[in-house]
């Protein structure tokens, strides 16, 4: 058990903040087909989401170091809140798209928090447990905000009857989640960051010619793009199907709490078996379900499926998580969280948009296919085994 305050506090925020984007992020897709959104446009609303965080992340990772990690969450916390009000009356695709935006900002400034206090004040034998309970506690926020929406949101068959009342739940929800963070306001940074002469970017690009580095980043940039088109992606599958509202947001909660299990018993696995063969078996069973997902003819094999998939996609980004840890030092780490954060919001923001012009022509399911291509390009490079 882990008996840190530091750890308690964050994580139980940090469920709770995820649970408000997991609120906003399918509410989201809902609303733009209210608005009468096309495939396409749904998919560039997703990537809107990641966009910014693209272009910030690596300036997150210098400026954490300076700010703290703490602030970082509180900040990104209270601007989820924000983007939630902004939603709440977002009647338009251009506000939608705004609010999509400050949302995944806001979620990226909670991460970089997050993981640089993790990496920083846990001991490096305690790595895969201190990752797995933190992206644990993420997995529960997901798997209790979409049922929590659905619930509030109410349905009407396809659509739920008020997008606008699951938004003021992710507002009240990011203002729950500062009361276990907000005494964290004066903390200065654990490890002030490396200041780099020659520019963050060619640091992050020194950075991943470090051995493993590359091919951690880009096996967690599939993993995460992969959950994060899931998210998007069920909701309009479910309606292309005539899948009910109620139903889709119980499948995308049995994906995080499929996720949660495995990360909670990833201290135990991690054990018996090394992080290569971890990754690359999981990888290969989240392929073989994106596969079959294609194919789901009923809600009840749909989430058969994805409660497969939740399993194995839940694996990949806390090894990843320490594997980055572990291949640099302590001074080098805000900048390898950032840089490893910036490659999921570069394949979050590219995947989507291109999940969009796919669904268009050829339907939501074909979708599944290309994110099983996706996960497969990880074998190519080889993630290197944690030291």
């Amino acid at each position: 058990m882990i008996d840190s305050g530091w750890a308690r506090k964050l994580f139980l925020s940090s469920a709770i903040t995820q649970g408000a984007i997991y609120v906003i992020r399918p509410m989201i897709t809902y609303r733009a087909l209210e608005l009468d959104a096309s495939a396409v446009t749904i998919g560039y609303i997703a990537a809107v989401y990641a966009l910014f965080p693209v272009l910030l992340a690596l300036s997150f990772g210098k400026y954490v170091g300076q700010v703290g990690e703490g602030r970082f969450v509180i900040i990104g916390t209270f601007f989820i809140g924000v983007s939630a009000a902004l939603l709440l009356y977002a009647n338009s695709i251009a506000l939608l798209a705004i609010g999509a935006a400050l949302s995944g900002i806001s979620h990226l400034a909670c991460m970089v928090g997050g993981q640089t206090m993790v990496a920083l004040k846990s001991p490096p034998e305690k790595y895969e447990e201190h990752f797995g309970r933190y992206t644990f506690s993420a997995s529960l926020g997901h798997m209790i905000g979409p049922i929590l929406a659905t619930m509030v949101a109410g349905s009407t068959g396809v659509i739920p009857k008020s997008t606008a009342s699951a938004f003021a739940l992710a507002l009240g929800l990011s203002a729950l989640a500062m009361f276990p963070v907000f005494s964290w306001r004066n903390q200065s940074a654990t490890v002030a960051a490396r200041h780099h002469e020659a520019g963050t970017i060619r640091a992050a690009g020194k950075l991943l010619k470090k051995p493993g580095i590359f091919a951690a980043i880009f096996t967690s940039l599939a993993v995460s793009s992969a959950a994060d088109v899931l998210v998007v992606f069920l909701p309009l599958y479910g309606s292309e199907n005539q899948f009910s509202a109620f139903s889709i947001g119980v499948i995308i909660s049995i994906r995080a709490a499929t996720s949660m299990a495995s990360r909670f018993f990833l201290g135990s696995l991690s054990k018996r078996y090394n992080a290569y063969v971890l990754i690359h078996s999981s990888n290969v069973v989240s392929i073989i379900a994106c596969i079959a997902m294609a194919f789901a003819p009923n809600p009840l094999i749909l989430g058969a499926i994805v409660f497969i998939a939740g399993f194995s996609l839940g694996i990949g980004q806390p090894l990843t998580m320490t594997l980055v840890s572990q291949l640099t030092v302590p001074e080098e780490r805000a900048l390898a969280v950032s840089t490893r954060l910036t490659g999921n919001r570069l394949g979050q923001f590219i995947v989507p948009a291109g999940a969009g012009l796919v669904a268009a022509s050829a339907g939501a399911s074909a979708v599944f296919i290309g994110l099983a291509v996706l996960l497969a390009a990880t074998f190519l490079p080889r993630v290197g085994r944690a030291q």
